[in-house]
Formats: C-alpha cells, structure tokens, sequence
C-alpha cells in the first residue's frame, strides 16, 4: 500500500508542508497563535500609517520565515484588512546577492518580479480610460525621463524593451539613451533615481487599484556583499524605501538571524530603524514550550489526515488509540514532544516536520499501522539530538 494511504493523507504524498509545493498550506500557522496575531494586528495598523506595511522579520533556519511570508500573503488575498483600499499584488522574491552585488542587482531583482508585461498593462489600462497620457504619466512619475521611458513601454518591439532596461537600471549606449529620449542612465544621479522609478511603478499600480507589496525572503544575502560602496548604496535604497513618505510600495523582509544582530548590517541601522519603528521587526522564534510544540503537531496531523478514514481504520484494525494524536499512540506523541523540547534552539517546525516525516515511514517501511515509542527512540535523537 502506498505511504499516502497507508497513513490516510488527503492531497499528499508525505506529511510535507510546504506552499512552495502545495499553494493551499499558505493558510497554515501552526502552534503560533500569539505571533499570528500580532503579525496580522500589525499589517492591519500599517494600511493606516505609513499606507503600506514595511516589516522584517527573522528568526533561525527552520523556524518558519519562509511559511510566515506565504500566510500573511494568504491573509491578505483572503481577508484584506479594511484599511487596505486597494487590492494587494503580493510578489515574492528569493534575493540573490554575492560579494560584488550592488543597488542595481537590488533594483532588477524587484523590477523583473514585477514584470514587464504587467507594468506595460497598467499603462495600457491609463490610455484606454481616454485621460491625457501624458497629463498621468507626468502626475504619476514627475521626472520627464521616467515619463519618455513609461509611455514607450506601450510601443511594443525593440522600443519598448529598450525602455525596460533602462527602468531596470541597465547601462545603456549613448545611442540607446538618445533613441529613448532620455537624459541620462538610471541611477546615475544617486540611489534615489532608482528607488524613484520603483515608486512611480508602485503609483502607477495603485491608479490601476493595486498596492504592491514585495515578499523578499532570504535576506541574509546582503551579508555577502563584501564592497563597502555596494553595502552602504544598498543600505540607502532600503533607508528611502522606508521613508514614511513611501505609502505605495511595502515589503516584508525575511532574514535568518538566532537574533537581530546576525541579520545584515543594512537592516539594523539606526536610520533604517527609526524609520520603520522597532514593532515592525519581528522575531519568529523556535517554538517556546513544549505545550506549543504539542499544539503544532496536533494542528498540523490534524489538517493532513483524513479524519474520517483514519478513524475508519482505528476503528477496523482495533489500533487502540484516538484519532487525536493518529498516526502516533498517545505514549510515541508525549516522546516526540519531549524530544522536542529538550534542546529550545531545536523546537524548529522544520524539524518537527522531518521528525513527524521520518517517524512516519519508518513505521511504513517495518509495516507497521501506527507509529510507536520505538520508532521515536530511533528517529528523535537524530534530530534534535
């Protein structure tokens, strides 16, 4: 019999979540109520001021960044909190930095997350209303560069892919710039040209009923970035990006740090801090006691298995425990728990899930229909040993 229904899985093929995978465990958050609800009170404030939330939260690998990200997206699209008047366009990104990154990788990591197409339709969308192009265009972006750029976008062809590499902050020929009728490249007059250009696009989302709202996971990144020119233009792009005036462009950073002070500097600055208030960082700690442990992996058995056939099969097989803890005996789900709580840095979902996983098919592999002490004694000390 195959492990799916041999453990009576709904949608699965393990006790795997992740909604990179399945998008529907974006809604799961378990055994954290507490920080759920100050997350979500927190993006509910932030709507009001500053128009946009701007947070970044941390925590250990494995200690849920990443399903923290997609749950507060899944709130959003699902129970867009009142003070939100337009409709969230949440974009995830996995930043990728090196040691000779800059601002510029920065800013065409975002663009491109955004894409192309997307922003030439919300122009599209202006000019279809019969407004004055030009008359929107210059309200919405100011600097007549970012106009001449914008409304070539709508040209289609080579034009218009010119005019994005020059909004994604690509180097362009005196020629090409003369083609496109701009001044100059983006970004050469400071780090504010790009960020800019970044809001005018959040502007124009937002004439087209849209706040943008980036999802930038693995922010630790920024630590690799080894030029002291490249850390502190970087530094300036998300100090202005967090400006109070900034109410059309948010962002929640996701960044591995057992505390503050291990996230990259960039984050952590004064100015940055000030300018995002200290209760928009937020820790995701591991899971504090064994109580919330316990609560996790209830929660998150009891989303996975089917209730009515595993009970069905408690029942027909005469297993002797209750659905509660199923697939474990109530003896194996106390142990695991306990294993778990021994070592707090390790009270990792990730780690509860391998465990949960791992103690799962080993009891598959030996045929057996629950998973007992046994089996717990050989798994749980792997890994949070």
């Amino acid at each position: 019999m195959e492990f799916r229904e041999w453990f009576c899985l709904k949608d699965r093929e393990s006790f795997t979540i992740d909604p990179k995978i399945y998008p529907g465990d974006a809604r799961f958050y378990f055994g954290r109520s507490k920080i759920e609800k100050a997350l979500k009170a927190q993006l509910r404030r932030s709507f009001v001021a500053p128009g946009v939330p701007k947070m970044i939260i941390y925590g250990s690998y494995g200690s849920g960044k990443t399903q923290t990200l997609f749950h507060l997206e899944h709130y959003l699209q699902t129970d867009k909190p009142p003070a939100c008047k337009l409709n969230p366009r949440t974009i995830h990104l996995d930043l990728e930095m090196h040691s000779k990154s800059t601002h510029y990788d920065w800013h065409l990591q975002l663009l491109e997350k955004v894409g192309k197409e997307d922003v030439t339709q919300w122009i599209d969308s202006l000019r279809d209303r019969g407004v004055s192009l030009d008359s929107e265009l210059a309200g919405i972006f100011g600097d007549p560069n970012l106009v001449n750029a914008a409304r070539t976008l709508i040209l289609g062809g080579d034009p218009a892919f010119l005019a994005w590499r020059w909004l994604c902050g690509q180097k362009l020929s005196p020629k090409e710039l003369e083609q496109l009728k701009v001044t100059r490249n983006l970004g050469q007059t400071g780090v504010g040209d790009l960020v800019n250009a970044l809001l005018g696009i959040g502007k124009l989302a937002a004439a087209n009923g849209e706040v943008l709202i980036f999802l930038m996971d693995e922010a630790e990144q920024f630590i690799n970035v080894r030029t002291g020119d490249a850390t502190q233009f970087l530094h300036l792009y998300l100090r202005k990006l967090a400006e109070p005036s900034n109410s059309v462009v948010g962002f929640i950073i996701a960044s591995w740090g057992t505390t503050l002070d291990d996230t990259a500097e960039l984050l952590r600055r004064a100015d940055v801090r000030s300018r995002l208030g200290e209760h928009n960082y937020v820790e995701i700690p591991p899971l504090p006691a064994i109580e919330d442990i316990r609560t996790f992996v209830r929660e998150m058995l009891a989303e996975l298995v089917d209730g009515e056939k595993a009970e069905a099969k408690i029942q027909r097989e005469g297993l002797g425990i209750t659905l509660e803890t199923y697939p474990f005996n109530s003896d194996s789900f106390d142990l695991l728990c306990e294993y778990a709580s021994q070592d707090p840095v390790k009270a990792l979902p990730r780690n509860l899930i391998n465990a949960i996983n791992e103690c799962a098919i080993s009891a598959w592999d030996g045929e057996k229909p629950i998973i007992d002490e046994d089996i717990v004694n050989d798994v749980a000390p792997l890994i949070f040993g």
